[in-house]
């Protein structure tokens, strides 16, 4: 589990708010966005997670003040483990929370200020509008660190100040600091920076006291003087949140009233959606029996979640010291007796060619079962062909396949339910079957998300134990390369890659009403992409499409505006582009003519100094030893390419960086192109260096 502070691991969180952030940071099909959204739902999380980002162990170059890039810096697996920390200490911990309708009240005024401070930040221009949510969020912090931390004095103190002002002048005798400037400390501390640590601490002070001050003060302030009303009816507004409104912004009652307004019905749907009862809300009474069965069923379902992730933990060791099939069978068989009550399961396994599925039946050296992997012969194949759980129930007409009818009678149920196993590369590898009972089957409709995941880890299991099938050839690598260790890279690899793309998803939809912007984060995508095929060629260099015409031009466009963006700007160097008219379409993989161009534009940029020039040019097909190819021509001005490259024929060798045209860049240059079936030539001498492309056409060009 992962522990950033005593402080932070004390904050309790509302058990509606915890479920709803383990839900969303399922990786079976977790969203960032979704999960953001969660985690800005809740102080105590949002705490622990901006903590966290800013501790030694996760720190990189500069504070994260954001929930998104805390997320961003700290990953899926992290930001599960500490929500499910959160909860375990929640629900077994030491404190658990007893004043569970003051936590409500603490959730719903954060919630207020936060959506609060967000608008007034939108209304009166000010550039990060996310930092006002953020200090709204935590303007109770130190309440939740002080109550959670010394609860038999503090409570006194909250039960006994008729108003928050009362309250610090209560605090600071006893504890001669404020909740709020404990907030405050503990967030600087973080690395929060000065503003929203000072937007907390001021978040009671009177709007005078506050009128020239940063403008973050001054928004958190204001929004939490528009807070909930302790007493007052769901939309009241004082008298002092309208004077300071005023006072601060200018604003008049008729705007303010409005804001509030809206605001209290975007918090009364966000709890709604939560199950959060606030009691004084349209139509909900405050019923203290219904608020009571509603946390009941909060915590019910927050233990539920808490106790599936410990035994999918669980059997994770356990399949980890599996070393053989039948080890990981007997391994999730009493893994799904003991937390799903299923006395009866089954594992079909994929052969190594990949052409049938097998089962066995306790220590059989024989498979009991083989079918082979077509469509239509049984529930278990299609189940895996079609990579989707099926529920099959007995039935008395005998139209369904014999084997499938076996099947129930070697498990003794009157439903068998299957589920695909997939590693986490994507492969297909058996098929888990239950067999149950009706009203079991029924009563565990609510946990298949729970049996997904557990067939996830027991395929991920099975796939390191079973062996490869048949792959092409693997590519010629350095000593001590193996295998394992490319597929290890590519799985480690793959998951920066996927969290840029998200960012990248969450980047394009705040910036929807931008086209530029909207434009370069795709051609970033698309080199993402490209990277992650290029990676998949370690495992397979068989893989990409080969068959698929390009065009030229557009390519060499694509290209070009990638370069323009990164390497010559920062270079300050100039990109002459001249293309032919009509655009030649060549018979070359896509990537791979991209990859020959990026290498060949960055060599020359390594070769050249800063304000030179590099030239690209297409011409239309011409007649070379009897085929139709293209010219693509790349031409800088710098010093000239090394005598010892030239006299190593695109061979790698010892890179030069700064004698430009060296390492390993011109001899991919030169596989690609002999994969693709083009000519290079290059010239080179003092005043620069041209390559050029003989590229094959398609037939029809």
């Amino acid at each position: 589990m992962v522990r950033v502070s005593a402080s932070t691991e004390s904050v309790p969180s509302l058990p509606q708010t915890l479920v709803a952030i383990l839900d969303a940071s399922d990786p079976a099909d977790a969203d960032f966005a979704a999960l953001g959204h969660a985690i800005l739902q809740d102080g105590g999380m949002a705490t622990r997670l901006v903590a966290a980002a800013n501790s030694p162990a996760f720190y990189r170059s500069s504070p994260c003040r954001t929930v998104d890039r805390a997320l961003l810096t700290l990953g899926l697996d992290t930001v599960r483990d500490l929500a499910l920390t959160a909860a375990i200490q929640q629900l077994f911990g030491q404190y658990r929370p007893r004043h569970r309708e003051y936590l409500r009240e603490i959730w719903r005024r954060a919630l207020t200020t936060a959506h609060m401070g967000q608008v007034l930040a939108t209304l009166t221009r000010y550039p990060r509008p996310e930092e006002a949510y953020l200090a709204g969020l935590l303007v109770d912090l130190g309440r939740l660190i002080r109550l959670s931390e010394d609860e038999g004095h503090y409570w006194p103190l909250l039960q006994g100040a008729g108003d928050d002002h009362e309250l610090l002048e209560l605090e600071r005798a006893h504890y001669d600091r404020s909740h709020a400037e404990l907030a405050a400390d503990h967030l600087e501390s973080w690395g929060l920076g000065t503003w929203i640590a000072d937007a907390v601490r001021y978040h009671l002070a009177p709007a005078e006291q506050v009128r020239d001050a940063h403008q973050l003060v001054k928004l958190v302030n204001l929004a939490s003087a528009l807070g909930p009303v302790p007493g007052g009816s769901e939309s009241s507004v004082t008298d002092a949140a309208l004077v300071a409104a005023h006072t601060l912004f200018d604003l008049n009652e008729g705007l303010t009233r409005e804001l509030r307004g809206r605001i209290d019905k975007d918090v009364a749907r966000i709890a709604g959606s939560l199950g959060i009862e606030l009691g004084d809300g349209p139509g909900l009474g405050g019923d203290e029996h219904t608020e009571d069965s509603l946390e009941r069923r909060a915590e019910a379902a927050l233990g539920e979640r808490v106790r599936d992730l410990t035994e999918i933990d669980r059997l994770n060791g356990v399949l980890a010291r599996s070393d053989s099939v039948q080890a990981c069978s007997d391994a999730v068989r009493r893994s799904l007796f003991l937390t799903l009550g299923v006395e009866q399961s089954l594992l079909f396994l994929r052969d190594a060619g990949g052409a049938s599925l097998s089962a066995w039946m306790e220590d059989d050296e024989a498979p009991e079962f083989t079918l082979p992997l077509l469509p239509g012969r049984s529930l278990v194949t299609d189940t895996l062909l079609d990579r989707e759980s099926r529920r099959h129930e007995r039935t008395a007409d005998g139209v369904i396949p014999v084997v499938d009818q076996q099947l129930f009678r070697v498990c003794g149920s009157e439903v068998l339910w299957a589920f695909p196993l997939v590693d986490a590369n994507e492969e297909p590898v058996g098929v888990l079957i239950l067999g149950l009972e009706r009203n079991q089957a029924d009563a565990l409709e609510a946990r298949s998300g729970f049996i997904r995941a557990l067939s996830r880890e027991i395929a991920r299991a099975l796939s390191a134990i079973q062996p490869e099938p048949p792959r092409a050839p693997a590519p010629a690598t350095e000593p001590g390369v193996s295998g394992e260790m490319i597929r290890e890279t590519l799985h480690e690899a793959g998951t920066p890659l996927s969290i840029i793309q998200n960012y990248l998803g969450a980047l394009r939809m705040k910036l929807s009403e931008d086209p530029e912007a909207q434009h370069e984060l795709g051609l970033i995508r698309e080199e993402i992409d490209r990277v992650g095929r290029i990676l998949m060629r370690l495992r397979d260099p068989e893989s990409g499409d080969r068959s698929t015409p390009t065009d030229l031009n557009a390519t060499v466009q694509r290209v070009a505006q990638v370069f323009e963006g990164s390497l010559g700007e920062a270079h300050d160097i100039r990109l002459q582009l001249e293309l032919a008219p009509e655009s030649p379409v060549v018979d070359v993989p896509p990537d791979h003519l991209r990859q020959i161009l990026t290498n060949l534009l960055t060599n020359a940029v390594e070769a050249i100094e800063s304000g030179g020039r590099i030239g690209v040019r297409t011409m239309v097909p011409n007649g070379l030893e009897g085929r139709r190819t293209a010219l693509l021509s790349i031409e800088d001005d710098g010093p000239g390419i090394p005598a010892e490259v030239l006299d190593a024929g695109f061979e790698p060798v010892p890179s030069t960086k700064g004698g430009g045209h060296a390492g390993v860049g011109l001899s991919i240059v030169k596989r690609l192109a002999d994969e693709a079936g083009a000519r290079i030539e290059v010239q080179s001498n003092e005043q620069g260096t041209r390559f050029e492309l003989w590229l094959p056409c398609t037939p029809d060009t």
